[in-house]
């Protein structure tokens, strides 16, 4: 049988101190940011009633008309937000 070891380096840090503070505080306003673009972003359109026939019967598939949201997935608006973020951020990139 073979095993294989993985070396793992890590440190402790208190749970009080200040950095991990400020961590979770630049992460939740990053992650606020990220969140607002997005929604700046978002394209709505319209989803209809689908009529389908069924055992003889005519059954609805979705009811009233439905909002659906459209995120762009085009490279630009990915790295966009990426930069904007990394340019506040005081950690490192990765």
């Amino acid at each position: 049988m073979l095993k294989i070891l993985e070396l793992v380096r890590a440190y402790s840090v208190p749970i009080r101190d200040n950095r991990v503070s400020k961590l979770i505080t630049w992460y939740v306003k990053a992650l606020q940011k990220a969140i607002d673009m997005i929604w700046d972003n978002i394209e709505w359109k319209y989803g209809f009633p689908k009529i389908v026939r069924r055992g003889g019967k005519l059954v609805v598939i979705r009811g009233l008309k439905v909002r659906i949201p459209i995120i762009p997935r085009n490279r630009a608006f990915k790295k966009r937000p990426r930069d904007m973020l990394m340019k506040d951020n005081p950690y490192a990139a990765h």
